[in-house]
């Protein structure tokens, strides 16, 4: 048994229709290709920090990776941006995907973060305006280290406090290299150290797209976007 189909003129107008618009019903399911592309590396992006380094505050490591969307305007035109975003005391882990030294003169020490090197560091062991600290050029002495000995006999007696060096004191067990300090029951610790170490190399941001160039099916992203197109635009049978 046989059926013939027809179609007629007003389908067929609309089919023509189609065509014609063709380049312009393309761009949005190339702009949503583009998309999706940059937010799954945005993902990708994510996994490989946290596996790698040490995330103490998701949030903040979720708000830095940030994607700038492709608008669907001509193709040729069209771009999105995946990445991790700089601010006025981050750099966006730049030093460790490229190697360079970091910009940061200061660092948290495993002391100031409560002796383990994952958690958040304590709110003395941060340069706070409200936070006392006290430094050894504010006692009397011949030289630095006279006044660092002076600043010590003071603050034992006062229980301890935070204290700050600004260049290399020797000591009888050996040298307090510029930092943040706390003395407590005759003990020092530091908390902060003025001078950064080259980052170790991590680089995050080539793994990540390594893994996507192998893991991600492009094509089957067209064909959905191009089914959701011509679902709205071509004429359907009565």
């Amino acid at each position: 048994m046989s059926q013939d189909f027809y179609m007629d003129n007003t389908q067929l107008r609309r089919l023509q229709k189609t065509f014609k618009q063709s380049p312009k019903l393309l761009r949005p399911v190339t702009a949503n290709v583009i998309n999706s592309l940059a937010f799954d590396a945005k993902k990708q992006y994510f996994r490989e920090i946290d596996r790698n380094m040490i995330v103490r505050n998701r949030r903040f490591v979720e708000s830095s990776l940030q994607v700038q969307k492709a608008r669907s305007g001509p193709i040729e035109k069209q771009i999105a941006l995946s990445g991790s975003v700089n601010r006025p005391r981050f750099t966006g882990w730049q030093e460790q995907q490229e190697g360079r030294p970091s910009k940061t003169k200061r660092a948290i020490t495993t002391a100031g973060r409560g002796g383990n090197k994952r958690n958040i560091s304590k709110t003395k062991a941060r340069l706070r305006s409200g936070n006392k600290f006290y430094k050894p050029e504010q006692f009397s002495g011949r030289d630095l280290k006279g006044r660092f000995m002076f600043m010590m006999r003071v603050l034992n007696t006062r229980g301890g406090s935070e204290f700050i060096v600004s260049s290399a004191i020797p000591t009888r067990r050996g040298t307090l290299k510029p930092g943040l300090y706390s003395l407590r029951k005759h003990r020092i610790t530091r908390l902060q150290t003025f001078h950064v170490d080259k980052s170790k190399r991590i680089t995050w941001m080539t793994n990540a797209n390594k893994v996507l160039k192998f893991s991600t099916n492009i094509t089957k992203k067209y064909e959905n976007g191009l089914k959701r197109v011509l679902a709205k635009s071509m004429p359907r049978q009565k």
